[in-house]
Parts: structure tokens; C-alpha cells; sequence
């Protein structure tokens, strides 16, 4: 690869400078990449020669929230190390956490607010001041109030969970726009519908793996390049309720090494993981395996049935009748024997329980393969049992005092928000809305980590709907594609090494669980957390905006909420002086909460009937409201929107082919995206060590590999290490050709995180864009996650 040299140079020559690849480069130009110095270190006055401090704090490179600790070395950040005390992780850190410093140091950060001139065609830059560039935004949000068209600013946060998102909707709420676009369900909206559909619950499941006795993983990440890698492999590891670990049986369309780590692997056709759980599920009947009394006492929906009104509806059990081992045999390509083996294995080796990995959800049946999968655990009893699927404890945090809004931000609060009628939809809407909202068209955007020129499917529709909005306002700390290219002002957050916020992380243990960043070292730069930026634009538009934000800064509002912990007297810390609290709580860098009660039925079963609904009456409401909106009946319905005519299948966990996207006579391979063990979202790119981290011993970094199987290489004469193209109907891309019998002949696999034009000297100028490929034909009806799986491609040698 070209500059291949040149970029290994500058991550040893950064290594041998800093002892951590660190530079000091100010504003974001570009510099002499060998021009390499020391990073400053802010506050070095009150640091002894040799003095070594340790601080807790929570990592910020994936949504783990793994608690770590920062060693600090006269001022400078040199290593993270795992807090073994801490429940999340137990100790361990990952390639993502143990490359932070790179993040803190990182020679291409925005050192300071810039203010883009001579237009978005010309990537020039100047310096302005904080007080100058919060002046100039509070302008146009004031001229936006008093228009009274507080609903034409948009707010776009790619985090989801957490203080800051918190901070976000609170400002977006007293200001008065509608128009708070989060993430929402981009990436777990398949599991979060199945929870909300089938539990009544709007949380993410938990799997309690330290006491299972087997575990079947349906192209899980979780022992592979999932970013709860660490829990995982440590509670499989634990010796819980028997003398030895789970048994792991993972099924997949690829051999990935989470398959090499389980004690049996199975390939299967992709996208069949729904048929594959109801196959299970009908032999579990079949044979009257099933948990019969959790069926009989806490679920609903299992035998037919007949509502209030008088209709008759199917039940799961008549349901299954469909799903025999042999049509799930041909539907999933493996042999019948597999199917009843893998059934047996959860009968006979209880607690068991099935889970199913985001890739394989973020496609045309996400949402129903999770409602698949989650009716086998209901089956098997799992569900909020001991070595089963459970709903994490809340964490006792106090509330922030309620928003009140004036006149104008209620006027602008009832105007319909862009993405008002598509709550269930991800972000990949967003670029039609914008660009047809005709005189309710956005004025201005606020950007926070929200890249999605670089990240979302087909990037062309972003920028003709971000082009035409007057007006954004980037906080990203790096100049990122959408940055770059888009932004007008650019007020850089400062990293997560150097602010105070939870880490707003994904549950992944039972008993409530808390960790959080607090910063290591003093600012490096001129840069200001994005919650205090918030604070005081809330502040400079007067009391109506201003009293959603009583606080001085962030620290301030994060002391607020964490005083329902104190409060609560129970978990980890217990004091009767706030003061020591707090100082124990900063210390330890986390609070876990007391140990998990299974059986809870009242908190983990929220649905209107107080069961688990193999039959969801909030879908069967949802369906009759939207019939009665287009005038149409149910079974006409369901007919023009999935193609179903039977509504009571809407309602159940089933299985339809995946959808796809490309003509197969000119598509004939089916393109499978992922993310590796290097790919970083939310958290710094540019990082050297990360890119270095090859996949398998022996294979080029540097480089995206397209994987394709031994007989599509011979198909056209394609050998190991070609250079290749691989076209989708939305675009193509140029990668090295890895050939492996580790896929399916049918799937092209590729993954993220190559090919971008900015983010810092070592996120730019290799690899390509997967997701450049990616179609949005392919989105799930109900409303699941981001589409991955479903683009069809064709593949070819680059002749040289």
C-alpha cells in the first residue's frame, strides 16, 4: 500500500518521542508528520520528578464501561490497567482501552474552536475564542426563538445512554425543538423491540453466563470482537454453579474465532437464525421439553386464543406446527441430525439459553429473528432465571429537576418533528426527512459524535441533506468526514481522558451496575467538555432556557444524580457522610449494587397482561392503529406492508427470507459486513497500535481484506492477496483478496472502519468503506437496526 512505510515510521518514531505515539500539533492543520515533540502536560507544576499516581475512571473506547485505572506519570498518561474490583470487567482491558493514550494524544485533535472561511467548498480554517464562538451561537439560537421557529434546529447525538444524551434532550426540550435525533435503535433496535414487544421492557437483556450449564450463540461477537468481550470470557471462565464452565455450541455463516473458541460450531445459510430458533422451539413441544410451568404461570399467547372483542387468534404453539426440523433443515442448509442434536444439548444441559449477535440482526428479520430467539429462552425457562436471560437493576440515580418551558418552546415542541412518526426507524431515514421537510427545513444542526457522511449507508443522501442546512455546529474532537466537510463551527469536546460523565454503558450483569469518567490528567488543549458547552448556551439564551441547567458544569450536575446512590445505603459503598461517599466513590472509580434476585416478576414483565407475550398485544394495537389511519383492514395491511396476509403472524416471532438488495443476475454473492477486534465508534481513529492489531497471526494491516471462498477465488481466477473490486448497486470499493474456507460460498465478508479522507494522519488513506456497499432496500419494516445484511455484490480481479 502506498505510504505504508511512511506511516509505520511515524507510529515508531511518535513511540520513541512520547513513549505513548503522541505528538503536540496545534489547530488542525496539517504538519510535518516527523516533526515530533513531547506532549505539553498541562499542570506539570504540582507534580514531583518521578511521582506516579493511579485514577480510576471508566474507558471510553467501546460501551463496555469497563472500570480502569490511569497511571500517571509526572502529568502525562502513560498506561491503562484493569480495576480488578470492578464487576464489569473484572480486571481485564482490551486492544480498544489499552490504545486510550493514543486517544488523549492523538497529534490531529482540534486544539481549539475553529470557524470554517471562504466556504464548505474550501477546508480553511481560523481560531476564534470560546467566548466568540458561544456569542455566535447564541445568536442564532436566539434569532431561531424569536422567530418563534425554535423547532428549525436540529440536534444529531450518536450517543444514546448517559448524562450527556441526557443533557442534550433537556437543552432541546426548554429550547423547544422537537428535532433531537439519537441512534436510538441503529444498532441493538432488533433486541430492544423484542424486549419491549414480548417483556413490556425497553432495556437491553443480560445473560448470566457464570451460572449456565450451556450457551447457544447464534453468530454472537461476545466471544469474538464484541465490546463486552471481557465479561464474557471471564464469567464463561467462572466456576458458578457447577465444577466446570458452560458448554458453548456457536452457529454461524462464517468460522469466525468465536467459533474456533466453542466447544462445537455449526455453518449455516445467513440470515436464518429465526427459522433455526423456532425449529428448536418446535421440538422442544414436540417433545414436551419445554418448561411447561414458567409457561403456565408467566407467559401468554402459547395455545390459541380469543381477545375482548371476540377474534380468535394463533397461538406460538400452533405457530410451530410450521417450523418442522426438516423445512428448518432446508431453510438453514445444515442436516436435520444438527437441529435436534443442538435442541437436545439445551434439554439435557439446563440452565441454557440461546443469544444472537447484532450482525445478524441489522437486516430485513432482525426484529423478528430476536423475537425468535427470545420465545426459545421463554421455552426453556430462562427468562429471569438463575443462568438465564435477565433484566439488569436499575442503578439508583436522583433525578434532575423537571424541564419547564416557556411559550416558545411549547409552540415549537408541537410542531412535528422530522422523525416524529418513525420512532422505531434508525437514523438512515433522516436524509429524506431533511431534504422534504419544505418550510419546517432545518436552520441549523448541532453535530456530536455523529459521523454520518463516514458511517451510515449510502453517504451521498447525508450530504445533499446536510448541504442543505445554513448552519452546523461540530463538536467533534477531531475533524472527521462529516466535520470536514460539512461544518461551519467546530467547538471541540475534550476526550473522555479529560471530562466527567457515566459511561453510559450496555448492561451486561444482573445487578445494577455504575462506573464513570472523571478526567486523569488537565486539559491538554483549549477544548471544553461538550455538557458544559451545553450548559452555557443554555445559560447565554436567558431563564427560559437557562433553568433546564442549574448547575455550574458538568461535575457539578454529575455530583446531582450520583446522590441517589448515597441515598440508596445498599451495594458496594455504603457511607453515612456524603463527603467520605464521595471520596470513596471517586476512589474506587465504580458502584455495584447487591446481588441479582431472580424472579422479579413484576419489574422484568412489563407487557399490559403482566406475562411474557409470545402473542404481543402492543404490536396487535400498533397494527390496528395503523389500519384504521390508512383505511384499510388488517389482512389488506399486512399484505401491502410485509407481504403477509395473515396478521396474526405480525404479532409472533417468525421467520421471512431476508430481504435483499441487487438483481442476483448481476449480484450474484452476498455482501456480510463487521466490525474487528480493531474498529473503534464514538472514540478516537487515529490510532496506530489499534491499526496494527492484525486480525489472525500473519495477515497485512494497513489494508481491508474482502474474504471470499476457495470456489468464488477459483470462479474468477482470483488468487490470495489479488487486488479485487467489489461492487454493490449503490458503489464499489478496492480491497486485497483473502481467501478463506471459513465462509460461505454465497457471502463476500468485509470489514469496517478502513477507507476514510479524515479523522487524523492514522485513520486516513488506507484501506475502503465498507459500508460504501451497504443498500438501505434493505431495512428491517419493523423498525430494527441500521441494515448490514441484504446488499448483493459482484466481485472481480483488478488486473495491474
Amino acid at each position: 500500500m502506498a505510504g505504508h512505510e511512511t506511516t509505520r515510521r511515524d507510529v515508531l518514531k511518535a513511540v520513541g518521542a512520547a513513549g505513548i505515539g503522541a505528538t503536540f500539533l496545534a489547530g488542525c492543520h496539517k504538519h510535518d508528520p516527523y516533526d515530533l515533540r513531547k506532549p505539553a502536560v498541562p499542570g506539570a507544576d504540582s507534580w514531583a520528578k518521578g511521582e506516579e499516581r493511579h485514577i480510576a475512571t471508566a474507558c471510553g473506547q467501546c460501551e463496555a464501561g469497563c472500570g480502569v485505572q490511569m497511571r500517571i506519570v509526572e502529568g502525562r498518561a502513560v498506561k491503562v490497567e484493569g480495576n480488578a474490583a470492578c464487576p464489569i470487567n473484572r480486571g481485564g482491558v482490551g486492544p480498544r482501552g489499552l490504545s486510550a493514550p493514543q486517544v488523549l494524544y492523538d497529534p490531529d485533535r482540534i486544539v481549539e474552536p475553529m470557524r470554517r472561511v471562504n466556504g464548505r467548498d474550501r477546508d480553511e480554517w481560523e481560531a476564534i475564542s470560546w467566548e466568540d464562538a458561544i456569542e455566535l451561537v447564541t445568536e442564532r439560537l436566539e434569532g431561531l426563538r424569536e422567530n418563534e421557529q425554535p423547532h428549525k434546529l436540529g440536534i444529531m447525538n450518536g450517543r444514546e445512554r448517559g448524562f450527556v444524551p441526557e443533557i442534550w434532550s433537556r437543552f432541546a426540550t426548554a429550547f423547544g425543538t422537537p428535532n433531537l435525533f439519537t441512534p436510538k435503535r441503529s444498532e441493538h433496535g432488533a433486541q430492544l423491540a423484542a424486549m419491549e414487544y414480548m417483556q413490556g421492557v425497553s432495556e437491553l437483556p443480560v445473560y448470566d453466563w457464570s451460572n449456565a450449564a450451556f450457551v447457544l450463540s447464534l453468530s454472537s461477537g461476545v466471544l469474538d470482537t464484541s465490546c463486552q468481550l471481557l465479561h464474557f470470557v471471564r464469567a464463561l471462565g467462572e466456576k458458578g454453579r457447577k465444577a466446570e464452565r458452560a458448554r458453548v455450541f456457536h452457529v454461524d455463516s462464517v468460522h469466525s474465532r468465536a467459533a474456533m473458541v466453542a466447544d462445537e460450531s455449526l455453518q449455516t445459510a445467513p440470515g436464518t437464525h429465526g427459522a433455526l430458533a423456532l425449529g428448536l422451539a418446535h421440538i422442544l413441544v414436540r417433545d414436551g421439553k419445554y418448561d411447561a410451568e414458567f409457561v403456565e404461570q408467566h407467559t401468554s399467547g402459547f395455545e390459541d386464543w380469543e381477545d375482548a372483542a371476540g377474534t380468535s387468534h394463533m397461538g406460538f404453539k400452533t405457530l410451530l406446527d410450521r417450523y418442522t426440523p426438516e423445512k428448518v433443515a432446508d431453510i438453514c442448509q445444515v442436516p436435520v441430525e444438527k437441529i435436534e442434536r443442538i435442541a437436545r444439548l439445551l434439554v439435557t444441559h439446563r440452565p441454557s439459553f440461546a443469544l444472537v449477535g447484532q450482525e445478524e440482526l441489522r437486516s430485513s428479520n432482525g426484529v423478528k429473528t430476536a423475537m425468535a430467539v427470545h420465545a426459545l429462552n421463554a421455552l426453556l425457562g430462562a427468562i429471569d432465571r438463575e443462568g438465564g436471560v435477565l433484566v439488569p437493576n436499575p442503578v439508583p440515580l436522583e433525578d434532575w429537576p423537571e424541564v419547564v418551558t416557556d411559550d416558545i418552546a411549547d409552540e415549537g415542541l408541537e410542531q412535528t418533528g422530522l422523525l416524529e412518526d418513525v420512532e422505531r426507524l434508525p437514523w438512515d431515514v433522516l436524509p429524506e426527512r431533511i431534504l422534504g421537510a419544505g418550510e419546517s427545513s432545518l436552520d441549523t444542526l448541532f453535530l456530536t459524535y455523529a459521523n454520518p457522511v463516514y458511517s451510515r449507508p449510502e453517504s451521498d443522501h447525508w450530504r445533499e441533506a446536510l448541504a442543505s442546512i445554513p448552519f452546523i455546529v461540530s463538536f467533534s474532537p477531531t475533524l472527521d468526514e462529516t466535520t470536514s466537510e460539512f461544518a461551519d463551527l467546530i467547538l471541540p469536546d475534550c476526550t473522555w481522558l479529560e471530562r466527567w460523565e457515566d459511561s453510559g454503558a450496555l448492561p451486561s450483569i444482573g445487578r445494577a451496575a455504575f462506573t464513570f469518567r472523571q478526567p486523569v490528567v488537565d486539559p491538554l488543549y483549549n477544548t471544553r467538555e461538550t455538557a458544559d458547552v451545553v450548559i452555557a448556551l443554555a445559560q447565554a439564551l436567558g431563564e427560559e432556557v437557562g433553568s433546564a441547567m442549574p448547575w455550574k458544569d458538568m461535575k457539578s450536575a454529575f455530583k446531582k444524580r450520583i446522590i441517589g446512590i448515597y441515598k440508596a445505603k445498599s451495594g458496594s459503598i455504603v457511607e453515612s457522610k456524603g463527603a467520605t461517599f464521595l471520596k470513596r466513590f471517586f476512589d474506587e472509580g465504580y458502584w455495584a449494587g447487591d446481588e441479582y434476585q431472580y424472579g422479579d416478576w413484576d419489574r422484568v414483565l412489563k407487557t399490559k397482561s403482566g406475562r411474557f407475550e409470545f402473542f404481543s398485544n402492543k404490536l396487535w394495537s400498533q397494527l390496528e392503529r395503523k389500519a384504521q389511519a390508512e383505511g384499510k383492514s388488517l389482512a389488506q395491511l399486512s399484505g401491502d406492508w410485509v407481504g403477509q396476509t395473515e396478521p396474526d403472524l405480525l404479532c409472533l416471532p417468525s421467520y421471512q427470507p431476508v430481504a435483499e438488495a441487487g438483481d442476483r443476475s448481476k449480484f450474484n454473492l452476498l455482501l456480510r459486513p463487521y466490525r474487528g477486534g480493531n474498529y473503534t465508534a464514538n472514540a478516537g481513529v487515529s490510532l496506530p497500535w489499534l491499526a496494527e492489531l492484525a486480525p489472525w497471526t500473519g495477515r497485512p494491516i494497513w489494508r481491508t481484506e474482502v474474504e471470499i471462498h476457495p470456489t468464488v477465488a477459483d470462479r474468477y481466477s482470483i488468487a490470495q492477496g489479488d487486488t479485487v473490486r467489489v461492487r454493490s448497486e449503490v458503489g464499489e470499493l478496492v480491497g486485497m483478496a483473502r481467501i478463506t474456507a471459513g465462509v460461505r460460498e454465497e457471502i463476500v465478508r468485509i470489514p469496517q472502519g478502513g477507507g476514510r479522507t479524515a479523522g487524523g494522519r492514522f485513520a486516513e488513506g488506507w484501506g475502503a468503506n465498507v459500508m460504501g456497499l451497504v443498500s438501505m432496500k434493505t431495512m428491517d419494516p419493523w423498525g430494527g437496526s441500521s441494515p448490514l445484511l441484504g446488499t448483493r455484490v459482484s466481485i472481480e480481479k483488478v488486473n495491474s
